[in-house]
């Protein structure tokens, strides 16, 4: 064919369908690089224009300030409540001694009127001891307790009088009831006898009563048993 014929046909081929989903896949992915760049950018806080409350060295110094105040303020706040525990602990042990007292004195006068009920309605013989006060207190060390216990003869005493002191500890270990007994102490007395001991609680055992056994010696007076709730 002649290139010089006016009559000449000129021939046009358009893009195949493979180039042409090759273009766009790319394009696709050329958009898509694009877009995360520009997302990451703006999570980074460089980009222009950005304004964010951490933005600057100054607004960060100030943020730390902020948090050592507040840090500041909980500490002093501790402290002052550890000092207030602190001041109510003697109170809670004055409170706790007065009910000892109060248990141990209710605890007499029922003893008091037991006998006499005895005396008067009752063919069987009379205590002849009983108990004038029976407290229990803290001690320095741990797992210790101070007994305080006095007895006398009601009446007129006109003889010796003598027996046992049974000290049984009654409360709970591992989630049990336990009755334990803690001392035996013998007592040869005519007017009055008192008593200390220093009693141990067994390890593991939550104390809830301390109970008083009185065993006079060779029939001569019935049994007295006194309870007194743990006041520790």
């Amino acid at each position: 064919m002649n290139p010089n014929d006016p009559h000449r046909h000129v021939v046009l081929r358009g893009v195949s369908p493979r180039r042409l989903r090759a273009f766009a896949g790319l394009a696709l992915v050329v958009l898509a690089l694009g877009g995360w760049g520009l997302f990451a950018l703006g999570r980074s806080g460089i980009g222009a224009g950005d304004t964010g409350p951490m933005s600057s060295p100054a607004a960060l110094r100030q943020a730390i300030r902020e948090r050592d105040e507040l840090i500041d303020s909980l500490r002093r706040s501790a402290a002052e409540l550890d000092t207030f525990k602190a001041a109510q602990n003697p109170e809670r042990q004055e409170v706790s001694r007065a009910i000892g007292e109060l248990q141990a004195e209710v605890a007499r006068q029922r003893q008091q009127l037991e006998f006499y009920k005895g005396v008067v309605a009752s063919a069987e013989p009379a205590p002849n001891v009983a108990i004038r006060s029976l407290r229990v207190e803290t001690s320095t060390g741990k797992g210790q307790a101070q007994l305080r216990l006095s007895l006398v003869q009601p009446g007129n005493p006109q003889s010796l009088v003598s027996g046992q002191v049974k000290v049984i500890l009654e409360g709970a270990r591992s989630g049990r009831f336990v009755r334990i007994q803690l001392l035996k102490i013998p007592y040869n007395f005519r007017y009055l006898e008192n008593i200390d001991r220093e009693l141990s609680i067994p390890a593991g055992v939550s104390p809830e009563r301390l109970q008083i056994e009185i065993e006079p010696s060779g029939g001569s007076g019935r049994s007295v048993v006194q309870s007194l709730l743990w006041p520790l």
